[in-house]
C-alpha cells in the first residue's frame, strides 16, 4: 500500500530517530517504527563505512603530506649536500682541502645517505603505508640510525679538533695529521656500522634498537658536544680579551697571565670553531625532540591507556623528520659561512668566469 511505501522509504531514511517517531504518528508510526528496527543493522553498517571511509581518508592524506615531505627533503639534501662533496673533492683553488673540511666532507657523505637511501624509503613507507612488512621498517630505521651516528660521531670529532686548534694551537699541527683524520673517519664508519648491526642481531625489534642509539650513542654525544664547545669558548674569550688589550696599547698585568699559547689562534680558525658550533647547535635542535619522545614512549612515562600516548605516538614520526632536517640543514651553514665553498662552487658550475681554473690533480 501507499502506507507501507512511505513508511519503508522513511525507515531507510533514518531508521531509528527519537524525533522520527514522534513526527509520525497514526497507523503510519507503527509500521515506521516496524521497519525502522528492521532496517537498523544495515543502518549501522552504512554508518560504520562511512566512517571507516573518513578515517582512510584522513589518513591517506596524513600519510600523502609525510610523504611528499620526506620526497622534498632528500631532493634538497642530496642537492646541498652534494655540492659539498663536489666542491671540497674538486676544489679548482686548493682553498679546501683542509682537515676540518675532509671532516665536513665526511660529514656530508653522512647526510647523503640521508638524503639518498633513507629519506626515499621513508617517503614510501609513510605513502604506501607498508605498515605489515617489518623488514622495510628495519631497513629504514637502520639506515637513518646508522647515517646519524655517523653524523654525531663526525661532529664530535670536528668540535675535538676545534679544542686542539683552540687549546694548543701552538702544537695542534703534531696532533692534527692527515693520518690521525685517515684513522678518526674509519673509527666513525666502524662504530656506525657496528650500532646499525645491532639491528641485525635483535631479531628485528627497532623499539629496543632505536633507544640502544638514542641512549648510548645520541645523547652522550650531545653531553660531550656541550661540554667541548662550554670549554672552546672560554679559551675564545680569554684570547679575544687577550687580543683587545694588545689592539688598545694597554698591555697591563692582565695581559701577562693569559697564557701565551694563544698567540697563534688567528681569525679564521675562530670562524671555523663558530661554524663548527653552529652544527652542534643545528643537531642538537634537530634530535633532542626525537631521543626525548623515544625515551618517554620506551620507558613508560606516560600511561598505555591515556590518549597521550597515541598522540606521542604521531609526534615521534614528525621528530623523526625534524631530526633528518638535519642533513638539509648541514650544507646550508657551511655555504652561508664559508666564501671560498661558494667560489669554488661558482668555478665549477661555471667555469669559462674563472679563467684561472685547473683541474685538480688525484
Amino acid at each position: 500500500s501507499r502506507d507501507d511505501q512511505e513508511a519503508r522509504k522513511v525507515a531507510e531514511f533514518k531508521p531509528q530517530s527519537s524525533t522520527f517517531r514522534c513526527a509520525f504518528v497514526g497507523k503510519v508510526g507503527p509500521k515506521i517504527f516496524h521497519l525502522a528496527m528492521e532496517n537498523s543493522g544495515v543502518w549501522e553498517d552504512k554508518i560504520s563505512n562511512y566512517t571507516n571511509v573518513t578515517d582512510n581518508s584522513t589518513a591517506s592524506n596524513v600519510n600523502l603530506a609525510e610523504a611528499c615531505t620526506a620526497f622534498t627533503m632528500s631532493f634538497l639534501t642530496v642537492l646541498g649536500n652534494g655540492l659539498v662533496v663536489v666542491a671540497i673533492a674538486k676544489d679548482p683553488f686548493r682553498e679546501l682541502r683542509t682537515i676540518p673540511n675532509y671532516l665536513i666532507l665526511n660529514l656530508a657523505v653522512c647526510d647523503l645517505i640521508v638524503g639518498i637511501p633513507c629519506e626515499l624509503l621513508l617517503g614510501l613507507l609513510h605513502y604506501f603505508a607498508f605498515q605489515e612488512y617489518e623488514h622495510f621498517h628495519l631497513a629504514v630505521y637502520t639506515l637513518m640510525y646508522f647515517s646519524m651516528v655517523a653524523s654525531a660521531l663526525t661532529i664530535l670529532t670536528l668540535a675535538f679538533e676545534r679544542y686542539i686548534v683552540v687549546a694548543a694551537p701552538l702544537h695542534s699541527k703534531d696532533y692534527l695529521i692527515y693520518s690521525h683524520l685517515k684513522l678518526a673517519i674509519a673509527y666513525i664508519w666502524l662504530i656506525a656500522a657496528t650500532v646499525a648491526l645491532l639491528s641485525l642481531l635483535n631479531n628485528g625489534n627497532t623499539t629496543e634498537f632505536r633507544l640502544i642509539v638514542t641512549d648510548a650513542i645520541g645523547i652522550p654525544t650531545m653531553i660531550f658536544m656541550i661540554l667541548l664547545y662550554q670549554r672552546i669558548f672560554y679559551l675564545v674569550r680569554r684570547c679575544i680579551r687577550q687580543d683587545f688589550e694588545e689592539s688598545t696599547g694597554s698591555r697591563v698585568s692582565l695581559v701577562r697571565n693569559v697564557p701565551q699559547l694563544f698567540v697563534g689562534i688567528d681569525r679564521r680558525e675562530r670562524e671555523v670553531a663558530v661554524s663548527v658550533f653552529l652544527f652542534v647547535g643545528v643537531f642538537f635542535l634537530c634530535w633532542a625532540p626525537c631521543f626525548v619522545v623515544e625515551n618517554i614512549l620506551f620507558f613508560g612515562y606516560v600511561n598505555k591507556s591515556n590518549n597521550i600516548r597515541d598522540e606521542l605516538k604521531r609526534v615521534i614520526d614528525w621528530a623523526r623528520f625534524l631530526g633528518l632536517l638535519n642533513s638539509m640543514l648541514n650544507p646550508v651553514i657551511y655555504a652561508l659561512r664559508y666564501d671560498k665553498f661558494r667560489n669554488a662552487v661558482k668555478a665549477i658550475l661555471c667555469s669559462s668566469c674563472y679563467p684561472t681554473y685547473v683541474s685538480p690533480r688525484w
